[in-house]
This record gives structure tokens, sequence and C-alpha cells, in this order.
């Protein structure tokens, strides 16, 4: 969930809407800068708990604008006393040790920000999460997009309210493999190593998906939808990966974010309706009147990866560039590995009868696309 959509809500939850008039609301004007506090307390033995907090943004501000809140304290606290304290990851986000949590017991995450202020939750219960049964997918004859669903069940029927989240991670390639590299300045062969024909890229869920079996018979759900790759995507170019986190939900932590998923989806339009009251389980006990976004929940997280392969699916043609080529503007006679070329759009592509080609990096590197080629361990 983006900070920007959060800022819309909170927008539209304080201000009234004036039809067929232009009108900027104050809040659009500044920026209320209010707290956002995102993670769910994991009580899967031996895992970690990881946190994330920043501040709602402008809606003047550039889409994907992120305001991070470092420099604050958090830790859990057990209602038998226990406590067990973050530390700091960077860029807003906080991890504590691997835990080992009593599942009996209740708990709440208590913030204290770099300006003093602190945030506490409401004391919540653990739901355990039963385990994912399985990821599947589909290929959609007419549009050719890939469907991507999950599958899970509890048979103590126990569950009743879910929620996912998953991060993907895809291998995709250059449109021309550079037969050379730049290696502290100098040209050499490309190897395993040193080449820049393939990349990994990675991307994290930004939908609330949600799912509840309160009218079935069986807390099972089946084929609930989790994302939708577009045919053609560079995600499934060579191969892509799913990771898939599952953990169970309250019934207040459920209707709060499904009035959250109902907001988000409807904005923008003066026809749709309009957001209702979002009520966290978080309060500033240090300015009971200013507002905190987020519901601390606490549940086992359940974890499930799988794997598509491009040769699994058809007509998947993803688009390429037009990769011109060039000879380097200037070369040494008497070392043809020093590179002298100034170009920052080209690199060295390879040799022709020893004169050096240059190609577009766009087409020869794959870390233009913002990928990196450190392969993945589980890969």
């Amino acid at each position: 969930m983006s900070t920007n959509r959060l800022f819309l809500i909170v927008c539209f939850l304080f201000m009234g809407i004036a039809c067929k008039q232009n009108y900027l609301p104050p809040e659009q004007k500044t920026n209320p800068a209010i707290l956002v506090i995102e993670g769910v307390i994991d009580a899967k033995p031996g895992d970690s708990t990881v946190f994330q907090l920043s501040r709602t943004q402008a809606v003047s501000d550039s889409v994907g604008v992120h305001t991070p809140e470092t420099g604050a304290k958090l830790t859990i606290i057990g209602s038998a006393g226990d406590t067990w304290p973050f530390h700091e990851l960077g860029n807003g986000s906080y991890s504590t040790a691997p835990l080992s949590l009593n599942p009996t017991e209740k708990y709440q995450l208590r913030v204290v920000t770099k300006n003093g202020s602190q945030y506490l939750s409401d004391t919540v219960s653990v739901h355990p999460s039963p385990a994912i049964d399985s990821l599947t997918w589909y290929q959609d004859d007419s549009a050719g997009d890939v469907h991507v669903r999950i599958n899970t069940h509890d048979p103590s029927n126990n569950s009743h309210y879910y929620r996912w989240y998953f991060s993907e991670l895809w291998e995709y390639h250059s449109d021309e493999y550079a037969e050379l590299t730049l290696v502290n300045g100098q040209i050499e062969y490309a190897d395993t190593s040193t080449s820049t024909w393939t990349c990994w890229r990675g991307a994290n869920s930004s939908d609330i998906l949600l799912g509840n079996s309160t009218t079935l018979s069986q807390d099972r759900i089946n084929q609930a939808p989790l994302a939708i790759i577009p045919r053609g995507s560079q995600k499934l170019s060579v191969r892509y990966s799913m990771l898939a986190t599952q953990y169970v939900l309250s019934q207040p932590a459920y209707q709060y974010w499904q009035t959250l998923q109902k907001n988000t989806q409807n904005l923008g339009s003066l026809f749709d309706p309009q957001p209702s009251q979002l009520n966290g389980n978080y309060h500033n006990t240090t300015n009971p009147k200013e507002a905190v976004i987020g519901f601390l929940s606490a549940s086992s997280l359940q974890n499930l990866r799988f794997f598509i392969n491009n040769n699994q699916v058809h007509n998947w043609d993803t688009a390429h560039q037009s990769c011109d080529t060039k000879f380097a503007s200037a070369q040494d006679p008497n070392n043809f590995h020093i590179y002298l070329d100034t170009d920052t759009l080209y690199g060295p592509f390879y040799f022709l009868q020893g004169a050096l080609v240059l190609g577009k990096k766009t087409c020869i590197d794959c870390r233009v696309q913002g990928g990196t080629t450190t392969r993945p361990s589980f890969w």
C-alpha cells in the first residue's frame, strides 16, 4: 500500500466533496505527514518480524515518492511483560531478531519516533495461519495474460479471515549479448561473472488481497486471485517466481483492510461510493488528537514459492527495441583494451577487425532496466 494512496484516503475522510465546482481543499495544500505503520507480528517460531514506518505525502508530490520514518524505536510488548526490541534496517524498515512468542499471550506494538511522539497499538491475540495449499496459474485463452491464484484451508475451522501479499522475481535478458565488458576502465571479454546478458529484477505486491470463508460450509479458500501478468510482460520473458505470504486476521482487522481496499479501489470518481471512516488500532499517546494509519495483527506467516518458465506459456512475444551500434570515437593503438570513449549511452559490444564496436547500453546491459546480475541463491 503506497503512502500516496493512503494520503488520498485521509484527505477524503476529512473533506467534503463539492460537485461541479473547482476547489482545492486545505489538505491538498499541505502535507499532514501522518504516520503510517505497516507490518504484522510474526508468531511463527524462529521468524523475524519486520515493520515499515513512513509518512503520508502530499497529492502534489510525484507518484512513488516515499517518505520513510527513520530513527524510531519499536518494541513488541507481551501481556506477560516480556519485550522484544527492533533494530533499524534503514529506509524506514525495522526488524527483530528471530522470535519465539507464546501463542496464548496477547501483544501490542510501541513506536517512539525521533521527535519523541509515542504510538501504542491495542493488544491483539495471535491468530495461527494454516499452510498455503498451493499456488496455481493459467493463461487466459483470449487475452493471453497469466493469472495467479492461491488455495488454502484450515482443518480446525478457526481461521476464516485471510490476507495475502507477495514478492515477485524474474529473470530477463538484454536484447543483445555483449562479448565485451568494462572492468575498472579496462575492456575485457565477458564471462559468467561479468556478463550483462542475464539479470534478475523484483517487485512487491501493492494491492490489498483478502479472502474469507465465513459463508462457506468449510474453512477453505479456492482459487483466490493474487496477480495478473500481462501477455508479453518482461516478467515471463525467461523465468518468473512468486513468493506468496499468508496470514490470518481477526474480524476487526479484516473489516479494516476491507474498508481500505474498497476506498483505494473506488477513489477518483464522484459517482463512486465515498470512502467510509477508517479506524485502525494504533493511537498516539502523546497527542491523542493526532491521526495514525495502521492496524496491528499477530499471526504465524506462511510462505510458498513457485516458478513459471517461458516455455510453459504460448505467444509470449516480449517487445524489443532498436539496437544501434557505432564505432568507438577513440582507441589506444598500443592497447585496444583501454577504454577511451566518453559517450555514456554506449558501451563496449565487440571487436570487428580490431576496431571497437559500441552498442547502446539499453540493449547490451540488462542492469539499465533496473535489475542486477547477481543470481538469487534459490534460482
